[in-house]
This record gives structure tokens, sequence and C-alpha cells, in this order.
């Protein structure tokens, strides 16, 4: 058969992460003889009428989508309208997380079938099933792991399928990707800061970064994230020792992101894998430590063989979200978590995310008490920065978690087809730091939920300021400085002052032009927090600066 596995824009701009679900699926189904092309969309970003050329000409039997997050329906809505329209034969079946909305993709966005779970398997059985031409409700009925509109007209799940063994994982061919000239993309020079190098840190010319996953599945369970499977899989050391090889002889790597979500879980087959990085030379970096499995000897042992930064999903410093979240971790071992690897000389960056049921501003207060319990423990590189380096997001309903189940339960979306497809059509398109995306389950006001983010970047800045840049202007220097700051936007004058020098040396975009647009906001933002302490008496001052950077229009903001 003559298949095509094409991947939906993820977020607004490419992401940096490898498209290995879609490279996985290709692989399986090219194992069994299949014809396999893959488009690239998310990369690409290809236009409509470049779409309708590739798929009017090739005339696939079957397409097959990759929607990793729900905020990609509405373009996967309209690419499989414009197939169908240009292709009229073509089979379309959808995979990634945007399957947990899989009666939507069928009846409203006219999906033939949806691929829940890891798809490999799955894909060569449906692909198996469609081209020997069983395709009545008893055969469908048969391939687990798929979902379909029967004769009936009623939707079918057949049920999850056997996760796919650990041995029988296949590491990613890269070369898929050499094919539709995006390897440089997912393979660059590696940022220095990104591995817990000082910015000012030089690598060889050549050297590369590459994205690795060296197990499949979570051990957790949190309320706001996918899951679709159960259970936890490492991959053999012997075949990621195989594949690490690979990518230092055929494409220079040296640096390695290790994209599991649960590294470090399987204690024994970590120790495993860090040491074959040490022996190999390479400097790592990993996302998605769980806090309670990290102790200060073990990220010493990491140290030792290569690792810079790692980081872990904190989420919160209140207790009572934490049990929201079911993140069934401790505030105290949160803090011991970022302590270790502080005292083991790596970098971290804490991740916040924010609004789930149940915030309130004492859980606010909260996280802001504990940002302020574990701000000493920051790493030198970004004690240095004039944003304190954070990842703070709201928290996001997407389709098959339990969060979004609870916003049905209450009626935040609504539980026919129609209405559901109405939410996801509104979060389309939008990046996980949007706040378009987010429903109010907190009970409290738009506008004060919406001035958390604001609240604790504005009660940090003026302690790391102090504490970490070492600056402390008089509130003299500060007026006269967002004076001048404003005659040179107003006037577009270049008239020097103090603090755009202070900020310089910790600011590049500064250091490069003190008088760009971006420049002069980000000086008076940060002289703002400096000089306005946020309380109850500079509250609705406060907000009414919240309701300006919010606004959708004119209306909204008053």
């Amino acid at each position: 058969m003559k298949i095509c596995i094409c991947t939906t824009p993820i977020r607004p701009i490419a992401t940096s992460f490898p498209p290995l679900g879609s490279i996985a699926v290709i692989q399986a189904l090219r194992n069994i003889g299949e014809q396999v092309n893959f488009y690239h969309i998310d990369y690409h970003r290809y236009t409509y009428d470049q779409n309708s050329k590739y798929f009017a000409t090739n005339q696939f039997d079957m397409v097959g989508i990759s929607a990793v997050v729900s905020t990609a329906y509405a373009y996967t809505k309209n690419l499989i309208e414009l197939i169908k329209k240009v292709s009229p034969k073509t089979i379309i079946f959808v995979g990634g997380n945007l399957a947990a909305s899989a009666e939507i993709l069928h009846r409203k966005a006219n999906a033939d079938y949806c691929i829940i779970g890891d798809g490999e398997i799955i894909a060569q059985n449906l692909v198996k099933t469609i081209k020997d031409k069983k395709t009545t409700d008893d055969d469908l009925n048969k391939i687990r792991g798929i979902t379909f509109i029967n004769s009936k007209n009623v939707f079918k799940f057949t049920g999850y399928d056997t996760a796919l063994a650990a041995d029988k994982i296949e590491m990613p061919d890269f070369s898929i990707l050499e094919d539709e000239n995006c390897l440089d993309h997912y393979m660059p020079e590696p940022n220095p800061t990104s591995f817990g190098f000082d910015p000012k840190h030089k690598f060889k010319k050549g050297e590369r970064q590459a994205t690795v996953v060296f197990s499949k599945g979570c051990v957790a369970r949190c309320t706001f994230c996918h899951r679709f499977e159960k259970g936890y899989r490492v991959i053999p050391i012997e075949t990621i020792k195989n594949h690490l090889k690979m990518l230092m002889e055929k494409y220079n790597v040296k640096y390695i992101h290790v994209g599991d979500e649960n590294f470090g879980s399987y204690k024994k087959e970590t120790i495993k894998l860090v040491d074959l990085m040490g022996s190999l030379n390479l400097t790592w970096r990993s996302n998605g430590v769980r806090a309670h499995t990290m102790d200060l000897e073990m990220l010493k042992h990491w140290k030792k063989n290569g690792c810079g930064l790692t980081t872990s999903g904190i989420e919160s410093g209140s207790p009572t979200i934490l049990k929201v979240m079911e993140k069934k971790v401790s505030l105290e071992k949160n803090i011991d978590a970022i302590r270790s690897i502080y005292k083991a000389d790596m970098a971290t960056v804490i991740q916040l995310v924010i609004g789930m049921p149940g915030e309130t501003d004492k859980t606010i207060d909260e996280t802001i008490d504990f940002l302020l319990k574990v701000m000493p423990y920051y790493s030198e590189i970004h004690k240095n920065t004039l944003g304190l380096e954070m990842s703070i997001n709201y928290a996001q309903a997407l389709p098959g978690t339990p969060l979004y189940e609870y916003a049905r339960e209450y009626n935040y979306v609504g539980k026919d087809v129609n209405s559901e497809e109405e939410y996801l059509l509104k979060i389309s398109d939008k990046d996980a730091y949007d706040n378009d995306h987010f429903l109010n389950y907190t009970q409290q006001p738009l506008l004060k939920v919406l001035g958390w983010r604001a609240k604790i970047l504005w009660k940090l800045f003026p302690k790391h300021a102090k504490a970490n840049l070492k600056i402390s202007p008089s509130k003299l220097m500060i007026i006269m400085s967002l004076f001048i700051i404003s005659i040179n936007k107003i006037f577009k004058a270049n008239i020097g002052c103090h603090l755009t020098e202070i900020f310089s040396k910790f600011d590049k975009s500064i250091q490069k032009n003190p008088y760009s647009n971006a420049s002069l906001y980000s000086t008076f933002q940060y002289g703002l927090k400096l000089l306005i302490p946020w309380n109850k008496f500079t509250y609705p001052f406060l907000m009414i600066l919240v309701a300006f950077k919010e606004r959708k229009n004119t209306r909204w903001f008053f």
C-alpha cells in the first residue's frame, strides 16, 4: 500500500523535540514491507496550497496523522477535509494524544480510524486489515487499540492493546529526518545553559546535541497529564549503547538531551545508563526526573558522568495543590531535591502549573514561600540572569486527563460532541504559555487568577535582585530612570539612564540595543517591580496593569 505519515503543528512555532512517534510508526510499517512517505508539516509549515498539491498528486491509500497534543484539533480537522477533497479514496487514521477525543474526530472531523496508545503494532495490524479488505465490524473489533464508527453508527473502542515490550522498541532512524531536510533543527549546536554551562561557554565547531529516549511510559498519574497506558519500560542497555555510538560516529553528537518522562525511576538501569554516557564522554541533561527518586549521592554520580542539568515536575509549592495534582510527593522532598541538585553542582529550572481546582491566594502564597526557600539553590548561571529562570503555565484541561473530566463534570466543558468540539477549537493552535486556553475552575475572580503569574514574578524579583544580582538602586534613581525611559519611548529619544546601565549587565537584549522597544519594556517592567511592592494597597493599580496585558479587546479590559 501507498501510505503517508504526517505531523501537525504542535505549537505556533516548530518544537525542537523530534517527531519520535511518527518515526516509530514509519519504521514499523516499513518493517512489514509497506511503502511509507513522511510529510513533516510541523517543521515545514506548508501552506494550504502546498498540502493540497501534495496529497492530490500522491493519492495515498492511507494517511496517518500524528496529533501529539489536543491543541492540534483545528489543524487536524482542516487537513482531513483537504485530503478527502483532493484524494477521496484515501483512508485516514489519527494517532497521538488528540485521539483521546476520538469520537469527535470521527463524527466532526471525518477521521476513519484513531489509534489509542503506542502506534507501532496497532498501525501494522490496521494496515494489514485494510489491505486485506477485512473491514466488517467483526474484523475491526479484533484489532486492539483502535476506534471507529461501526455499521450501526455506534462509536467503538476495541480496548487497549498490550504495550510494546522493552526489547521490541526500536531506536529512531534519524535518516528519516535527513530525507526531510530538517535534521539540523533536531540536532543543533548545543545551547550552553541547557547543559548547565555558563552562557559564554564555547563548544567545538560541528558538535551536535540529540534527543534520546531510554524508556517508555510513566510511573505517575498526574491529574493534568495525558496517559493512555500503564507501565514503565526501559530499553535494553545494549540497544541504547549501539544507538548512542551511531549518533556519535554518524552525526558527531557529543551532547544528549534525555527525553524520558521518568528518567531515574528504575535505579539499577539508571546507573548503567549513567555509567554508559560517562564512558562515552557524553555531556547530558535530563528533564522529567521524579523528585522522590533524587538523592545527593545519585546526583553526584550523574554529575561525575557528564550530567549538567536536571529538572523535575515541581508544579506547585502548595501541599494542597500537590494533592489535587496527585503528585505523590511532599513539599519537603521537592525542596530536598532542588537543594541536592545544587549541592551536586548541577543546574535546574523550576516548572510550575497554576490555576488548578482549589487554587487560591493562600496556595499561591505558599508557592511563593516555596520559591523563596529554594532561591539560594539556583545554579550560578541562573542567578546571573535578569529574569528569574522558571516556567509558569496555567493548567490546561486536555482531553483524556482527569482535569478534563473534572471540567466536563462541572460544566466548564459541555458533555455532548458539539460542545466538546467547540472547546477543542477554542484551544487549538495555542502555546502552553498562552492563557487563552485556560478554564477558570478555581471559583476565584478571573482577573485575580490571571494576576497570579504576575504576582509570583513580581514578589520574587526584588528578592532575586538583592540576593543574586546584588543590585538595590534607590527609589529616586528608579523613578528618574522610569521617567527617562518614558521620554525616550514617547519622543523616540535616546537619553541614557542608570537603570538601563545596571540591567544591561544581565540582559543581552539591553546590551545590544538599550533603546529598542523590547529593552525599554524590559527595563521599565523590572524597574516597576523594584519600585512598587505587591501588597493590598498597590493591588488595584497592579490589577489594572494585568487587565491591560491580558486584554482581548477594549471591552474586556474595562
